[in-house]
């Protein structure tokens, strides 16, 4: 299946056959995405419908809310039974924010949907809906969605929700504070130097999946299956499988200077180990520096306030004085006391919406001139001419 644009206008076959509407951004990223649902995870047409109402809008005012796709484990169960899937489609020129994710996710909690996808096309979340939650905690992002072959699978299903993801800020807090109870009470390291090791973790962690083009995540059983193989060939004098992992990565990132030459890692390899089986579910390759760094900012404040007297600025402070800075592309922003880099990435955010906007405007700017009532008129070979 491809998408069909012509004469500005666009074909949506969710609604018609050959109906076709004018075009808008909104709707060339909703039917590509219709268009990866057909071609790559398997749906039929029979099994989506677009633009759906599922609830009252009341942000909006008076209207009720609708989702931009809904799907379906078949054909047979659409408008009789629940669906499966609630995509939301923005715009590629838009960012998506967290404020995206809880408008749909609530559309898709409302009609007990599993599954909850937002997608610019450039960007695209998935999301497990927590059925049975009823505060605002009711999102995991997860890998994927289901293809329509497992669809009607509940084992297969039970196998996605578990699958690698991606951090959330509360998971990767509560994570980080695991892990450093592992090191304190098996290592005896003061926090500092706890830190200093579940660093040195998570970036073996980010070099193996990187590195990995089998999508293979960092586990403890992947471990100890490398780890059988390098003690068949290692000398008596080799380094231990996992300081051998940490010099690899090292190696990877000398470049940037992060560790010195004659680093090693401090603990025990049960430690090592047990941190690894904690890490395993999580992608944290794909998790945006943004979770990484207010995360580490929650932990980092809870471990060492008082202690090392480390205080980091509110993020809602940072963003109300980039806002006020108005940076832009052409400028250097320099923060000497970065810390975990919160102006910073919120900086290259503020410019990066700035220029997509720009972009944008560009675009209807250009739209407007030449895709006009004269253009309209031209036959198909004066519009290739033009």
């Amino acid at each position: 299946m491809e998408i069909e644009i012509k004469n500005n206008k666009i074909k949506v076959p969710l609604k018609g056959k050959d109906l076709w509407i004018h075009y808008t951004p909104d709707e060339e990223v909703r039917q590509r995405y219709i268009c990866r649902l057909v071609n790559h995870y398997g749906y039929s047409l029979e099994q989506m419908q677009q633009e759906v109402t599922v609830a009252e809008d009341n942000k909006r005012g008076t209207g009720r809310a609708k989702a931009d796709i809904l799907i379906w484990k078949t054909k047979e169960e659409v408008e009789k039974k629940l669906p499966i899937i609630v995509v939301e489609c923005k715009a590629d020129n838009v960012t998506i924010v967290e404020d995206d994710y809880y408008q749909g996710s609530h559309y898709a909690h409302n009609i007990k949907a599993p599954f909850f996808v937002t997608t610019n096309l450039k960007q695209t979340k998935v999301f497990k809906i927590n059925l049975d939650s009823l505060s605002d905690d009711i999102l995991t992002e997860i890998r994927d969605i289901p293809k329509a072959s497992k669809a009607n699978n509940s084992k297969e299903i039970e196998m996605l929700f578990k699958q690698d993801k991606v951090f959330t800020r509360k998971e990767f807090t509560k994570l980080l504070s695991k892990c450093h109870n592992i090191i304190r009470n098996n290592d005896k390291l003061s926090p500092e130097a706890a830190f200093d090791e579940i660093s040195k973790i998570l970036f073996i962690k980010i070099q193996y999946e990187k590195k990995n083009n089998k999508r293979q995540i960092f586990s403890l059983e992947e471990v100890k299956k490398d780890k059988e193989s390098y003690e068949k060939y290692r000398s008596k004098e080799g380094l231990p499988f996992y300081q051998f992992l940490f010099e690899q990565t090292k190696e990877e990132f000398k470049k940037d200077n992060l560790f010195e030459e004659n680093e090693i890692i401090r603990i025990r390899e049960n430690s090592f180990e047990a941190i690894v089986k904690e890490l395993e579910i999580f992608n944290l390759s794909a998790t945006s520096n943004d979770v990484k760094g207010i995360a580490f900012e929650q932990f980092l404040g809870k471990t060492f306030r008082g202690e090392l007297g480390q205080f980091f600025t509110p993020r809602k402070i940072v963003n109300f004085m980039v806002d006020i800075l108005d940076p832009d592309e052409c400028e250097i922003i320099c923060d000497p006391c970065c810390g975990s880099g919160g102006f910073l990435i919120r900086t290259f955010e503020y410019v990066r919406s700035k220029i997509e906007k720009e972009i944008h405007k560009t675009k209807e700017k250009i739209k407007q001139e030449f895709f006009n009532e004269e253009y309209e008129k031209l036959t198909d070979s004066g519009k290739k001419k033009n």
